[in-house]
């Protein structure tokens, strides 16, 4: 099994640096007290963590609404191309790759090596992957909307949002998310893909046999935190 998700720390990259985890020992056994314990602070869409529809859609299902069997993904996917910094990931220039997911997908994983931007003891490296990570297009979302049976797609970068388009990044969140995307008159008939950002992808060599994602549930939630493991195959 391996671990697709990074640990929160007070060290975890933001999106845009907007906000910080706080993460405080309010109690400690060294200190004389009884129990160790500690005060969490963070926002919904810290670290490795899912959006929901209802993100980007106020029709749109929440977290704490869908069945608990839906999070196990039996046929996940991986792509590995590498991305450049600002790049946006569309159909014109991933349309191979996007078109190669086998039928019956459930999961498509983007492996893109962002990821080793992350450091924190390096600080042009972490501002790249905080302001300058790749993003996904609108049409990349609409075509696996109506092209496949995704439930989710997971990528190596801190958010499907450039922060440098981050209007074109707001349309693409409704392309995945919304039953009515922006320039769609009607509602789109195929569910939703949810995302999942700022992933931990480094370890994973090929497709993995099984994803199972254990999102942090709350009462409306829009996005949460989200540990996800992955059954590897044998090598």
């Amino acid at each position: 099994m391996l671990r697709l998700s990074h640990l929160l720390s007070c060290d975890t990259p933001m999106y845009g640096d907007y906000t910080r985890i706080e993460i405080q020992k309010t109690n400690e056994i060294q200190k004389g007290d009884s129990s160790n314990n500690s005060s969490i602070s963070l926002a919904s869409h810290s670290g490795t963590h899912i959006d929901a529809p209802y993100h980007f859609d106020e029709k749109g299902k929440k977290l704490d609404e869908f069945h608990t069997d839906f999070w196990f993904c039996n046929k996940p996917y991986l792509i590995e191309r590498r991305a450049t910094p600002g790049e946006i990931l569309s159909m014109s220039s991933w349309g191979a790759e996007i078109e190669s997911i086998p039928e019956g997908t459930d999961i498509l994983l983007i492996k893109t090596g962002f990821e080793d931007r992350r450091q924190p003891d390096d600080e042009q490296s972490r501002a790249d992957y905080i302001f300058n990570g790749p993003g996904l297009a609108p049409d990349l979302g609409l075509w696996l909307r109506k092209n496949t049976e995704l439930k989710f797609i997971g990528f190596d970068f801190i958010s499907l949002t450039s922060f440098q388009n981050r209007e074109l990044g707001r349309v693409a969140h409704r392309a995945f998310l919304s039953t009515r995307p922006d320039g769609f008159s009607s509602d789109i008939p195929k569910p939703p893909i949810l995302i999942i950002e700022d992933m931990k992808l480094s370890e994973l060599n090929g497709s993995p046999n099984r994803v199972i994602i254990s999102p942090m549930l709350f009462v409306n939630a829009d996005g949460a935190p989200v540990t996800v493991f992955a059954e590897t195959k044998p090598a």
